[in-house]
C-alpha cells in the first residue's frame, strides 16, 4: 500500500502512514519531497535523519551545523563526514572541542592521513582518545611499532612525549 501511495504521489496518505509509525512511508515521503524540492515540507514534518541526509547531499554545512548544535546526532555525524571529506581540520577541531566524537574521529583520520604527528600528539595530550588511536595507527604505519605499543600501554607524559612505563 505504501509503495502505491508513493507511486501516486499521495502525500497525505504517506503522511498519515508515516505519522502512524510506518518508517517506509516516512522514507518514501521524504524522497518525494526531496525530489520535488520541498525542503520546507521535510523540515516541518520529519526533522531527524532524513533531513540531515538531504542537507548533507546538498552540502549545506550551515544548516547541518545548526541542527548539530541543537543536538541532532545524525546531523552532527553527517557534518563531521562532510568536513572530513573536504579536509577541513579547523571545522573538525571546533566541533571536536565541544565534544563531537564523530568530528574528533574525522580530525584524527585527517591528521593521520597527512602524517601530522605533532597535531595528533597535541590532541592526544589534551585527552582526545580518537587522536591517541590515530597517533598509534600512524606510528605503526611508519614502522614505529615499539613506540606505538608504548603509547598504547602507557599513554603520554605531560610534555607530550610517549611514556616509557
Amino acid at each position: 500500500m505504501t509503495r502505491l501511495l508513493a507511486r501516486r504521489g499521495d502525500l497525505d496518505g504517506l503522511r498519515a502512514r508515516a505519522d502512524a509509525g510506518d518508517e517506509e512511508a516516512a522514507r518514501l515521503l521524504a524522497d518525494l519531497l526531496a525530489r520535488w524540492g520541498d525542503l520546507a515540507g521535510i523540515t516541518a514534518q520529519y526533522r531527524g535523519r532524513l533531513l540531515a541526509d538531504l542537507l548533507a547531499e546538498c552540502g549545506d554545512l550551515d544548516r547541518l551545523r545548526t541542527r548539530a548544535d541543537a543536538g541532532n546526532r545524525h546531523a552532527a555525524d553527517r557534518l563531521a563526514g562532510l568536513l572530513t571529506e573536504r579536509g577541513d581540520p579547523d571545522g573538525l577541531s571546533a566541533r571536536a572541542d565541544v565534544g563531537d566524537e564523530a568530528a574528533a574521529r574525522g580530525l584524527a583520520d585527517l591528521l593521520a592521513r597527512h602524517g601530522d604527528l605533532d597535531g595528533l600528539r597535541a590532541r592526544a595530550d589534551a585527552g582526545d582518545e580518537a587522536a591517541a588511536e590515530g597517533l598509534t595507527r600512524l606510528l605503526i604505519n611508519q614502522g614505529r611499532d615499539e613506540e606505538a605499543e608504548r603509547l598504547r600501554r602507557f599513554g603520554m607524559n605531560l610534555d607530550g612525549s610517549i611514556a616509557c612505563a
